[in-house]
């Protein structure tokens, strides 16, 4: 059993003691904003992961929240995973009270109940990843995210999944440059599927950015990036995410 599958595993397990919200709130935050800007920067906020084992020792949210803000972040996903990535659903409340930016929760998602406890601690977008998900599964989550106000930002890795989220008319794709069986890395994954995305289709780029230098690496198709690991180990993640910008300007 690969690491995936045993954290898909866990989470239905997980599921059944999750707390159903039946009327979630409605959404408030415009996450058309983030691409405002240009480049789109979408900070993470997570405390370890199956591939680095433990990322922050001391692992503050809401500090690090306010280092995204004044560094510029246009939003903030949030690992809502507890046991393998030392996240929750608190997390994210508690970043919605920290910050107007648009939430993103990133999370495994293979319940519509997961939708409505997302909505309901301040999620703008939900991640789906193709890999763990059937075609119906996926059509059917991705109407309840945009039934309750939200986006959903959907995960692809290969060719073939990329040829499975068309069909259900993405806004948001979020190319995984880290191989969710083997959690390898390639840089050149998003370059790769690029052709095959229609223009309008907003491309985040995930997974393996170290440095703001490694933003030269991605054509201007590229909308946006999700970091995570290097910003919450950097000494100076305002600076960080700054330079980011700065590069990604300098190159389009």
């Amino acid at each position: 059993m690969s690491i995936l599958d045993e954290i898909v595993a866990h989470k239905r397990e997980e599921i059944g003691g999750l707390e159903d919200v039946l009327q979630p709130p409605p959404c408030l935050r415009d996450f058309a904003q983030m691409f405002d800007a240009g480049t789109c920067l979408i900070a993470e906020l997570k405390a370890a992961s199956p591939s680095e084992g433990t990322i922050a020792e001391e692992f503050d949210p809401e500090k690090q929240t306010r280092h995204y803000m004044t560094g510029g972040a246009n939003a903030v996903s949030v690992l809502t995973d507890k046991k393998y990535f030392g996240g929750g659903f608190g997390v994210l409340r508690n970043a919605r009270s920290q910050t107007a930016l648009p939430l993103l929760c990133k999370e495994f998602v293979i319940d519509k109940k997961q939708v409505r406890v997302a909505r309901d601690c301040g999620a703008d977008l939900v991640l789906l990843i193709v890999k763990i998900l059937e075609d119906d599964e996926l059509a059917a989550l991705k109407q309840e995210i945009e039934k309750y106000g939200m986006k959903a930002v959907i995960e692809i890795q290969n060719a073939e999944e990329l040829e499975r989220a068309l069909k259900t008319a993405p806004e948001i794709l979020l190319i995984n440059n880290r191989n969710l069986t083997s959690f390898d890395v390639d840089l050149q994954t998003t370059e790769n599927l690029l052709d095959g995305i229609p223009d309008g289709v907003k491309v985040i780029a995930a997974s393996g950015i170290k440095t703001p230098e490694d933003l030269k690496a991605f054509p201007p198709r590229v909308d946006g990036f999700l970091i995570g690991t290097a910003l919450m180990r950097a000494t100076d993640p305002e600076k960080f995410l700054q330079n980011c910008r700065n590069v990604r300007n300098a190159e389009n």
